[in-house]
C-alpha cells in the first residue's frame, strides 16, 4: 500500500515536481494546496499519511499547520530556508523530517520513510507512557484502598487485596473502579 500524501507549497511549478516525483516514487499525493489555510483544511478532510508543507505561505505557514497537525500526521518540512531558527521552531512544532529546495529525489524519498518511521516510533512511545500513567494510577488507587480496608476491616495486606479482587470479579468492575469506590467509601 503507498503512502497518502498532502503537498502544500505557494509555488504551483515546485507543486507540481514534488507531485512528479512523489508519484514515480510510488505514493499516492491526495491534495495539494497553495496555502497553509487550505493546506490544514485539506490534511482535515483526507486524512494523509503523511504532510510536506513549505514553511513560507501566505495565510498560515508551514511551522504553524505542523504546530496544528504534528500529533495525527508525521511533518515534513520543504523550503529554500535552512536558518538556524527555522529548524529550532520545526523540531518544537512536530516536524519530523527537512528538506531544502532545490530538493533531490533520494531526499524527497529518505524524508518520507524517515517522517513516517519517527512518527510510528513516536506514537508507540506516546501510547506506552499513557499505558504505564493508567497502570500507576491503577496501583496507587489499589494500593490506598488496601489500606483503608487494613485499617477499617482489620484485614492483612493480602486480603484486603483479595478482596478487592474479589468484588472486581463478583460486580464485573475493573479494579481500579472498586478501589475508587472503597476510597469514597472510607475516605
Amino acid at each position: 500500500m503507498s503512502l497518502r500524501i498532502v503537498i502544500a507549497d505557494d509555488e504551483p511549478l515546485l507543486r507540481r515536481d514534488l507531485k512528479e516525483v512523489l508519484e514515480d516514487l510510488g505514493y499516492r499525493v491526495v491534495g495539494e494546496a497553495k496555502n497553509g489555510l487550505e493546506a490544514l483544511k485539506l490534511i482535515q478532510r483526507k486524512t494523509p499519511d503523511v504532510a510536506i508543507l513549505d514553511i513560507k505561505m501566505p495565510e498560515m505557514d508551514g511551522i504553524q499547520v505542523a504546530r496544528k497537525i504534528s500529533r495525527q500526521h508525521p511533518v515534513v518540512i520543504l523550503t529554500a530556508f535552512s536558518e538556524r531558527h527555522l529548524i529550532d521552531k520545526a523540531k518544537e512544532a512536530g516536524v519530523m523530517a527537512y528538506i531544502t529546495k532545490p530538493f533531490r529525489v533520494g531526499d524527497v524519498s529518505s524524508a518520507v520513510e524517515l517522517a513516517v518511521s519517527l512518527f510510528m516510533e513516536k506514537s508507540a512511545l506516546t501510547e506506552r507512557v499513557a499505558t504505564l500513567k493508567t497502570q500507576l494510577e491503577t496501583r496507587k488507587l489499589v494500593e490506598r484502598a488496601k489500606g483503608l480496608m487494613m485499617e477499617n476491616e482489620g484485614l492483612s495486606e493480602p486480603r484486603a487485596y483479595r478482596r478487592l479482587q474479589e468484588i472486581s470479579m463478583k460486580k464485573n468492575k475493573p479494579i481500579k473502579d472498586v478501589a475508587e469506590a472503597v476510597i469514597m467509601m472510607y475516605g
